[in-house]
This record gives C-alpha cells, structure tokens and sequence, in this order.
C-alpha cells in the first residue's frame, strides 16, 4: 500500500500521543501500558483517516509483536533464573563480598562498586537503591557525607549495574526496540559506560579522599552480613551459573540456550547449596519468586524477587509497545517524521545526537524511561540503515540517552523513588556523575565514528 502519512499529519498525531502519554503518567500516575495502549488506538484512528484497511494495520502491528518473542522468551527465563538464583544463594553470595569492600575513606567510590553488583545480580537499579542503597545512606550520615553526594554515587552505581545486566527489563527492551542481539548490545555498551564508571570513580574517589573524616559507623552493614552468613550458604559455588552465563556471553552464544544452561546449573547446584530444598521447591522459586523471612527488613526487601510471575509486567509492555511501534510504522509515520528530518540528519554524528536529544526530551515530557527507549528507538531506526549503521548503535544510543539519563530527571519514576526512598533532595542529581558523563561520551563517538559499527561490517545477530 502506498504510504498515505503526511509529515504534518505525523507531527500533529505524535504530539497528541505524548501528551496523551504525558497526562497519564505524570497527572494520574497511570502504569505506561494503557496509555500505550491509547496511542496506538489513535494512531489507528489516524490511519482509517489516510485511507488505511484493518486488516493491514493489524498485520502491521502483529508483525511489531513478532519482533519482541525472542525478548519475550528472554525475559521469561530471567525471571525463572532469579528466582532459583536467590533460593541457592547466588544473589546472597555476591552482596555479601560485595559489602566487604567498604571503608571509610573510600566509602563513595565502594558504593558505586557494591550497588553495581547487585544492580548487575538482580538485574534492577531501584531493588539495588531500595535496599543496599538505604543500608548504606546508613553509613553515609556515620561518615558525616554529604546525603545529596551518597545518593548520586548510590545512583550511579546502581544505573551502571543494570544497564549491563542481561536480566534487566530496559536492557532488554532497548536491545528488543532496535532489533539487536542482548549480548551484543551489552558489548557495545560497554564503549560509553566504561569510560563513564572510570570517570565516576575518580570523581567519588578524590572527593572521598578530600572529605572522609573519623571512622564510619558500619553496624548496619556488619549486622547484614552477619545475618546473610547466618540465613544462607554463602559459596563461590553459587557463582558457577553467573559465570557460566558470563563465559558463554564472552564466547557469543545466543541468549536462550546461554540463559537456559545457566538456569539448568543453578537448578542443580541448588541441591549443594541450599540443603533440604525439594524439585518442587525450586519450580515454585522460578514461577512465583523467592520470599525471604530473615527478620532483617532491608535484606527481606532485597531478596523477595524472582520468578517468571515478576516478569509479566514486562512481557505485556513489550507486547504493547510493539503493537505500537509496528502501526506506526506500517502506516509510514516513522516516515514521514525522518523524511522531515533529512536536513538534520544527514550525518551519524546528528543522527546519534538527535537520537540522544530525542530521549532526553521523551523524559522530561513523560518522566517515563520506558518511553523513552520505545519512542525514539522506532523513530529513528530508518535513519541508522540508510547511513548502514549496525543496529546496535541505535540500541547504545537510546540506553545512552533513554535510561541513563532517566535518574536526572527528578519527576520521573527513579527520581521520585531516589528522593522518597533516600530521603534526599532534587539535587542529587548533580552528583550522578555516571548520567552526566555519558552523552558526552555519546557524542564523543558519534562524531568521530570511533566504535561505531556498520551494518556490513558484522553480522546483524538480532535480525
């Protein structure tokens, strides 16, 4: 069918979609799913208007679905991998080591470093910043640290732990959107996000080195580990199926069977680790999840999650939000907007830099990170193929600007829950160095072509 989407006509239907978006989640706090929803129902509207049949929209937005099912599949196992990771001590493991590395004149910088690690385990920066992250703004008030200046490096960390975590929702959706490999995507990644940790490390390091004064008051910390040692097998042989994982990553296998091998391991160290647990035991673990009832609340909070149940928030926003990609592709109004664009865009580098710009604003409108992936990364995916850019450009670059950037934004949905959760002010945000850094970094590359790869040059492993 010949594309009937006008660039005005385009324009005019994409700002009622956001501020559609914008009302509901910002004014009635609404889950981004329903109003997703109600974007793609006017987009259908707008397509009846230009002459469009059901019957092609539907096919159209089916065809979006089927993009997402290797995701969709992903996630499931995520969610199942978690829940046996925490019943045979996996995530207990890693944040028990992991609060082992603190002391008081390197405070800032081993909060980074503890909240990316169990960030990275559990695959989530508000379960990293609800739990260890509370424990230690415990320990920051002991050091006399500035609470704006702790909550920036808490933050920091845990977005860094997340984004390069093969079990976070908006790694996979990033990856999802622009239609790349999750492994791949976490490679390319690790080109800005790298850099930006070292960056945020010496940053926390000399201000902690410049400002430690006296010795840290760690009893709630000390206390934590003694009850995690008490409650639970801590062993590096709960580590055999993250490194696993890990190994087959480096070795590029595909995310399923590396997934499930990985899944398969910690089912049967399970049986070593955590003595008594029963097969049934650890099937419900992977539907419904892992309750911890250690008595310690904020080790409680930290370990009650998993489970396949814990991902189909997700799943259906995936589903959703491709549906939506897929009719406002199929009905060319992803089209028309770029072909608008020409004049911009006729460069990567202001490409990638619209790109950026692109969900920066998608954030501040909407608040929502989610959005800010999905929008943007359907937007923009003609523009990378026709200057050949391997799609996992696109996917960096809207994690780059999407998620990274999200926690700047203080109404958004991790602003608010850091400033609620921490029990600091809006200014911590200028003390998350990790999201100041990046776009630079972003732009750095997008100009200069270093790290940029093209379409021809390495195989499409997401198509």
């Amino acid at each position: 069918m010949e594309n009937k989407a006008g660039l005005r006509g385009s324009m005019l239907v994409l700002f009622i979609v956001i501020l559609v978006l914008a009302i509901s989640i910002l004014h009635y706090e609404a889950a981004p799913h329903i109003p997703i929803l109600i974007g793609a129902m006017i987009v259908t509207i707008y397509g009846f208007m230009i002459g469009y049949k059901w019957d092609y929209m539907e096919k159209a937005m089916v065809n979006g679905i089927a993009q997402g099912i290797a995701p969709i599949l992903i996630l499931s196992l995520i969610g199942t991998l978690i829940g046996v990771w925490v019943l045979n001590g996996t995530v207990q493991t890693i944040t028990y080591f992991g609060l082992q590395l603190l002391s008081p004149a390197t405070f800032l910088v081993s909060t980074v470093v503890i909240t990316a690690i169990v960030a990275t385990m559990v695959g989530s920066s508000l379960s990293a910043m609800g739990t260890i992250g509370v424990s230690l703004m415990g320990v920051a008030y002991g050091m006399d640290v500035s609470p704006a200046m702790a909550a920036g490096a808490i933050v920091s960390g845990a977005i860094f732990g997340d984004k390069l975590s093969p079990l976070s929702d908006t790694t996979n959706l990033a990856a999802a959107t622009a239609k790349t490999n999750i492994f791949e995507h976490i490679r390319h990644m690790l080109w800005t996000t790298i850099p930006a940790l070292v960056i945020t490390l010496l940053i926390f390091g000399g201000i902690g080195f410049a400002t430690a004064q006296g010795t840290a008051d760690t009893s709630q910390i000390e206390e934590m580990m003694q009850v995690l040692q008490a409650e639970f097998t801590i062993s590096v042989v709960t580590l055999v199926s993250p490194l696993l994982i890990i190994g087959l990553a480096v070795a590029r296998v595909k995310p399923i069977p590396s997934l499930a091998l990985g899944l398969i391991v910690a089912a049967l160290t399970t049986f070593v680790t955590a003595p008594g647990s029963t097969l049934g035991d650890i099937m419900a673990a992977a539907h419904s999840g892992f309750t911890a009832e250690t008595g310690f609340e904020a080790i409680d909070e930290l370990l009650s999650l998993g489970g396949l149940e814990d991902m189909l928030f997700g799943i259906s926003l995936i589903i959703i939000a491709l549906a939506f990609g897929g009719i406002i592709q199929g009905i060319g109004i992803t089209e028309a907007l770029i072909g608008g664009l020409q004049r911009v865009l006729k460069s990567r580098g202001n490409t990638i830099a619209s790109t950026l710009a692109s969900c920066l604003g998608v954030n501040i409108a909407t608040g929502e990170q989610y959005l800010s992936l999905i929008l943007p990364g359907q937007m923009y995916e003609e523009a990378y193929r026709r200057h050949n850019l391997h799609p996992k450009n696109l996917s960096r670059t809207i994690e780059d600007g999407g998620t990274i950037l999200h926690p700047l934004v203080p109404w958004g949905v991790i602003g608010a829950f850091v400033m609620t959760t921490l029990n600091v002010g809006m200014d911590y945000v200028f003390f998350v160095f990790l999201s100041l850094v990046t776009p630079f970094i972003a732009l750095f590359y997008a100009y200069t072509g270093w790290t940029l790869t093209k379409r021809d040059e390495q195989e499409d492993s997401g198509e």
